[in-house]
């Protein structure tokens, strides 16, 4: 447990990302994010921002008119869970690191589905008791928005599933080794056009690499820029380093600051 807590991504000290690019929304527990990364922000994917925050807002309203009928059911177990999830997840973005605070919304998301459900589906029966709804129109109204989150949440589920995976297909340590053997860089980094296009490999590679000046270019195109120190590169035993010559002229290669990578796109 000793060793497990000093991992970097739990160490509010540090950057704490993992291979987050930055925080996660928390709105994200509503379970209607149409998007097939979770990393990305509203309007960064292929669906507009409008799309976000409509499907936002109405399963806020389902979230809000949940509340009411449990507390009003007397739900106490449901609300505890949800209150408990809510303080794990204000807790965790207060005092913890991006990953931790996407678990907490990790863990708070079965609780909003079944805090949103669970009063759609009507009044409990009770067999010395029988509650019987007599309106038709409100049992059409459950019936419909039921309809409408669960086959949203399901398309944002299925887009999801779609587009994994969101990283890399493979990991290595190596990169995390050689990010403390260049320092400041410069450093060059050549990727296959399949691990930059399809796999999403560019900022998983700046983070591996973060703290120096880094530029990341597909193999396709090696050539090595001014002031470049060092050349990481994709060989047959895995990520290989190489030391070069810098060549005169400035580098390039931005600066990957641990700092600005941990605060990552405001939400």
């Amino acid at each position: 447990m000793l060793d497990f807590h000093s991992f970097e991504t739990f160490d509010p000290n540090g950057p704490g990302l993992g291979n987050l690019f930055g925080q996660v929304s928390p709105f994200e527990a509503l379970g209607i994010w149409p998007s097939g990364d979770f990393r990305l922000a509203p309007g960064d994917g292929a669906v507009p921002a409008a799309g976000y925050y409509l499907g936002v807002a109405f399963a806020l309203v389902l979230f809000l008119y949940g509340l009411v009928g449990l507390w009003r059911r007397r739900e106490s177990a449901i609300l505890a869970g949800v209150g408990a999830a809510a303080l794990a997840y204000a807790a965790a973005r207060v005092g913890g690191t991006p990953y931790t605070a996407a678990k907490a919304i990790e863990i708070a998301s079965p609780l909003v589905a079944l805090t949103i459900l669970l009063p759609l589906l009507g009044p409990p029966r009770r067999e010395s008791q029988p509650v019987v709804d007599k309106s038709a129109s409100r049992r059409s109204g459950r019936t419909t928005a039921i309809g409408l989150f669960v086959g949203a949440a399901g398309l944002c589920s299925l887009l999801a599933l779609a587009n994994a995976p969101v990283g890399p297909t493979s990991y290595s340590s190596k990169l995390s080794d050689y990010r403390k053997a260049v320092g400041a860089g410069p450093t060059l980094v050549l990727a296959s056009p399949q691990l930059l296009e399809e796999e999403h490999g560019e900022p998983f590679l700046a983070w591996e690499m973060r703290g120096g000046r880094v530029c990341i270019n597909s193999t396709d195109d090696p050539k090595v820029p001014p002031g470049v120190r060092f050349v990481v590169f994709e060989a047959e035993t895995g990520w290989t380093l190489k030391k070069v010559h810098p060549l005169p002229g400035k580098t390039p290669c931005p600066l990957v600051a641990e700092r600005q990578a941990r605060q990552g796109p405001a939400r």
